[in-house]
């Protein structure tokens, strides 16, 4: 019986020494936290890197690096086009970190967010909220840029040039200025573009097949509409002259739908000759200022 009591006295001696292994044990601080994040960035594992800058925000709440992990958690959104977590996730380093480094690309960021979904107005409103902060943070002058970029897009022309204008105001010292200086003579002299009425053109159709593909620019288009309408419908006369009226109904009934694609097609294609116009401006623009979405 003497000898249990021995036996787990030796256990317990064995139990209370140290083990040893042979991996590393790894402290976690703030940095290791955020090259984390930063390895999962890397490796286009968007959403883990998401987890893993949150993780930081959780674990040290007012770690100096507190506002690039939700930088970098918004970015990560934007990378993995969850556009609208993104855009709440910027909008809140502004917010909760207005003096932050990031700030100004946050409101720029945010801006690019609005446009992947088609909200022109609110990216108009974030790329003025990203031209409001000092005029050395590069993002600035950048948004007042891209800001001009959007409202002629919007076919806001006056606006457009009103952003140009204060960026010469706003910016005197930055390089691009003769830049901006050029873009403001491709901008139209009057508030509206060039412009081709598909009512018009239409209606030129309807008179005269052929004839609103002309005034859209569309000469190929035209002359073809003019010379199948022409067959359908002299063949429809002809046959009613001859009163070979089982014919001219086939004929009738066949050449409608042409007739009435030549004016659809038409009215079409003064609407996409007014899109020409403002799209090449706008790429006239766009390299002019070097500002890509």
């Amino acid at each position: 019986m003497k000898i249990i009591p021995l036996f787990l006295i030796i256990l317990l001696l064995f139990s209370t020494l140290p083990l040893y292994a042979t991996e590393e044990a790894i402290q976690l601080t703030g940095d290791v936290q955020m090259r984390l994040g930063d390895a999962f960035m890397e490796e286009g594992e968007y959403y883990r890197a998401v987890t893993e800058y949150k993780k930081y925000l959780i674990l040290f709440p007012e770690g100096r690096q507190a506002d690039t992990a939700l930088f970098k958690a918004a970015t990560a959104s934007y990378l993995g086009s969850e556009y609208d977590t993104a855009v709440d996730t910027f909008a809140t380093v502004r917010s909760r970190f207005p003096k932050s480094r990031h700030a100004a690309e946050s409101a720029y960021q945010e801006a690019i967010c609005h446009l992947r979904m088609s909200r022109f107005d609110r990216a108009a409103a974030a790329f003025e909220a990203a031209a409001a902060y000092p005029a050395d943070d590069r993002f600035a002058p950048k948004a007042r840029l891209a800001r001009a970029l959007v409202q002629f897009d919007k076919e806001n022309i006056p606006e457009s040039r009103k952003d140009l204008t204060r960026f010469l105001n706003d910016f005197p010292a930055d390089p691009r200025k003769e830049k901006v200086r050029e873009a403001l003579t491709l901008l139209p002299q009057t508030d509206e573009l060039p412009h081709k009425s598909p009512v018009v053109a239409g209606i030129l159709s309807a008179l005269l097949p052929g004839s609103g593909h002309i005034y859209a620019g569309h000469y190929g288009d035209g002359v073809t509409a003019l010379l199948l309408n022409g067959l359908f419908i002299a063949g429809t006369v002809v046959a009613v002259q001859q009163e070979n009226y089982a014919v001219a109904g086939v004929a009738g009934v066949i050449g409608l739908p042409f007739y009435a694609g030549n004016i659809y097609g038409a009215a079409n294609a003064a609407s996409k000759w007014n899109l020409g116009v403002r799209k090449g401006i706008s790429e006239k623009l766009a390299v002019t200022l070097d500002i890509r979405f």
